[in-house]
């Protein structure tokens, strides 16, 4: 796990890099929805996106018929795994999916497994055939307003800065890991350890981006890279089990169906969320997160077939999974705010 401080300066570095080329967000008219860590391979037993492929489609249909603008946030493709134009050859669907959003509402953002989209001259190469001229950031930052106030700063980032491989290795170091590690890597197809594939390490970097989140003023974050969703600073499901906690501390009504029928569905989605997202059992909870300061869109890559996302419409902000429960394509709200309160809250 990256040092406190290292996560602190990486994300203080990109969001000035940012905040260089502010965008303004209204929340009368926004309409965005965010979706990272698809880790798209070449559709050998080593994708992890191909489950989800049949969601994500039917997301990007929808999102593009609604006129959403669409923001990746890193960790769409594979790259530690596999070369770009195999990725990009087995996944033109997608892509041409994707481009229907491009140039007006589109954001790309390259994330650690991703990071080739760093380099400008990988992106011509590579990404300019599906998006030409399109520009691959670290990072992006709006300013929020409502009816003429300005509520604060969101802040979008993957959320690896400070991990080792993407930022504490520099010069000559980064470019062997790059040519080196990344070689083995494909050879023997070892991921990376990272937040995703360790639940320690997801809990403590998850805490890692809230805190730093937390010391800046009006700053609401949103990121992905550690595969699990987090919404008002809180995981979805601690999220749920507070809300069932409420619900059974209600007085009891032997007739009130609903009541009984909210209870139910409230210990089934903790079940699926349980059985999807591995604790860490030395994790100190997240209770102590007060301020509704970090957000995480999950992944595209669950083993389910599902995939998470946030969505930002009507003034709110949205966590949503795809496909709904009955497996139609349409999208499950997990979790709702009214985005001018998140920020009115944060003081």
């Amino acid at each position: 796990m990256p040092s406190q401080s290292a996560v602190e300066k990486a994300l203080d570095r990109a969001l000035r890099s940012a905040k260089a080329s502010p965008r303004t967000l209204d929340l009368a008219s926004a309409r965005y929805v965010v979706f990272s860590d698809h880790h798209k391979g070449k559709r050998d037993g080593a994708d992890d996106f191909t489950r989800c492929e049949r969601a994500y489609t039917g997301a990007l249909k929808h999102y593009d018929r609604e006129r959403f603008t669409l923001i990746v946030l890193g960790d769409a493709e594979e790259l530690w795994e596999c070369q770009p134009k195999p990725v990009l050859r087995a996944y033109a669907n997608i892509l041409e999916l994707e481009r229907r959003f491009f140039p007006d509402r589109y954001l790309r953002v390259w994330g650690n497994h991703d990071d080739e989209w760093e380099s400008p001259r990988r992106v011509r190469k590579h990404l300019w055939e599906f998006y030409p001229e399109l520009e691959v950031l670290e990072a992006v930052c709006f300013a929020v307003t409502d009816q003429g106030t300005e509520l604060g700063t969101l802040f979008l980032a993957h959320g690896h800065q400070g991990s080792f491989f993407s930022d504490r290795l520099a010069g000559i170091a980064k470019i062997v890991v790059r040519l080196v590690w990344r070689t083995i890597q494909r050879l023997t197809r070892r991921p990376s350890t990272t937040p995703a594939t360790d639940a320690c390490l997801r809990d403590e970097h998850d805490k890692a981006m809230y805190d730093w989140a937390a010391q800046q003023r009006g700053l609401v974050m949103i990121a992905g890279h550690t595969h699990r969703p987090v919404f008002n600073s809180k995981t979805h499901l601690q999220q749920l089990e507070e809300e069932l906690r409420q619900f059974l501390d209600l007085p009891l009504n032997q007739e009130d169906a609903s009541y009984d029928a909210r209870v139910a569905a409230l210990r089934t989605e903790i079940e699926h969320v349980r059985a999807k997202d591995r604790q860490c059992e030395e994790a100190a909870g997240g209770a102590e997160r007060g301020k509704p300061c970090y957000f995480n869109s999950g992944c595209c890559s669950f083993g389910d077939g599902d995939i998470t996302g946030l969505e930002i419409v009507e003034g709110e902000i949205r966590l949503v999974r795809w496909p709904e429960d009955d497996g139609s394509l349409r999208p499950k709200v997990l979790a709702r705010s009214a985005l001018r309160r998140v920020f009115e809250d944060l003081a």
